[in-house]
């Protein structure tokens, strides 16, 4: 498995339909089949708004923010009566849970841990949920992206781990997908990270004769 380093990428509030249309969605999955007819892995690549809702933050964020506020007023104004207090806090509270719900500010106000436990768990789902632990030779790979969390992941399956070698890193084909959601072409991004794995897994696990596509060569989308 790989994982993007914490904090990389740049934080977005664009949904993975809006990031991956149609046409671009087309040319990942041709190149998905592209990799494949030269390999014996099967890939799936997944694009998520994110891995949790995380709907304590904007609570939390509120409850703060109503403290500070009261805390302030009752140092520089004391004299404000107690009902201004409570029209203060309600104000404050308020904020907070707008505030709370922008996904930038969710991403900033959630630890590193939870997010990196978030998503680990979200990209083990969809491996199984898409089929890839089941293929024939165990070389089923996932390239999973959260996008809330800035979070590239790489799954492959034993049969994929037993044959690499040392040299080969899927931090590669990671980087490759945090470049292209950096720039502007998260679509080419995922396509350059598609055919990044094709040239490790050619190289490890070449398609034989035997071969048959067992997994629709597609890219899920989770708005």
């Amino acid at each position: 498995m790989a994982v993007a380093p914490r904090g990389a990428g740049d934080a977005s509030v664009t949904s993975p339909s809006a990031l991956v249309p149609p046409d671009a969605r087309l040319r990942i999955e041709a190149a998905i089949a592209d990799v494949e007819r030269r390999t014996a892995g099967e890939i799936v690549v997944v694009v998520a708004a994110q891995s949790a809702d995380y709907a304590s933050v904007p609570w939390r964020l509120g409850v703060v923010l109503a403290a500070v506020a009261l805390l302030g007023l009752a140092l520089h104004l004391p004299v404000l009566p107690a009902a201004a207090l409570l029209a203060a806090q309600a104000v404050a509270l308020g904020i907070g849970l707008a505030l709370g719900r922008l996904p930038a500010v969710r991403h900033h106000l959630v630890s590193d841990v939870v997010q990196d436990a978030r998503v680990a768990e979200n990209a083990r789902r969809s491996f199984a949920e898409h089929g890839l632990a089941g293929t024939t030779g165990r070389t089923g790979i996932l390239i999973f992206v959260s996008l809330l969390e800035h979070r590239v992941v790489v799954l492959a399956d034993e049969g994929i781990h037993r044959v690499l070698g040392p040299e080969e890193r899927w931090e590669d084909v990671v980087a490759l997908a945090l470049a292209g959601i950096r720039e502007g072409r998260t679509a080419g991004g995922l396509e350059d990270a598609v055919r990044h794995c094709g040239k490790i897994l050619a190289a490890h696990v070449p398609a034989s004769a035997a071969d048959v596509d067992e997994l629709r060569n597609r890219v899920v989308l989770e708005d």
